[in-house]
């Protein structure tokens, strides 16, 4: 009953969470951008690594409802356009299942895959702002001032809270 109650509290707060996580990466990255003077974008994704961790805890069809409406808020939020992260966020959970599937998730390769879904997620989210002429069409630029600083700085937050990240990952295979 305890374990019922546990994970019933937990679905009512992981929106919630993820929300947070979802402001505090934009804020996050934003004072990054201006330490920067808006040459080298170091964008956070705290909020993929909770939507990666939820997805080892919580069935597909909510983690899939949540990271809807989470991508419609994310957009609206940012963009003030409803499309881009309500299509490309649902994808990546899509992933995230199918990859955890096939790979036992270890902080390896919860490392490893955090790196092929960040350039899954920020790739499909600037092709469709580039379909949509939202932002300027320079690949090159935007792998060596977007997703390389994007990767070294997430790399290093999920090596950062590797410790925590791990323990959540064991209780999840003792469960």
């Amino acid at each position: 009953m305890n374990k019922i109650f546990t994970n019933s509290v937990m679905k009512l707060l992981v929106p919630f969470i993820l929300l947070f996580l979802m402001l505090f990466d934009g804020q996050l990255s934003n004072m990054l951008r201006h330490v920067t003077d808006n040459t080298i974008y170091f964008n956070s994704h705290l909020f993929l690594i909770g939507l990666i961790i939820s997805s080892l805890y919580f069935d597909k069809r909510y983690v899939m409802i949540v990271s809807l409406v989470l991508g419609a808020i994310f957009d609206w939020h940012y963009y003030n356009i409803i499309g881009i992260n309500i299509v490309v966020l649902p994808l990546t959970v899509l992933f995230i299942y199918v990859v955890f599937k096939y790979v036992k998730p270890t902080i390896f390769t919860l490392l490893m895959s955090l790196v092929v879904f960040i350039t899954v997620m920020d790739g499909t989210a600037y092709l469709l702002q580039v379909i949509f002429k939202l932002t300027n069409p320079a690949f090159q630029k935007f792998i060596t001032n977007n997703i390389g600083p994007t990767l070294i700085m997430n790399i290093a937050i999920c090596i950062l809270f590797s410790y925590p990240l791990n323990k959540l990952i064991e209780k999840r295979s003792n469960d």
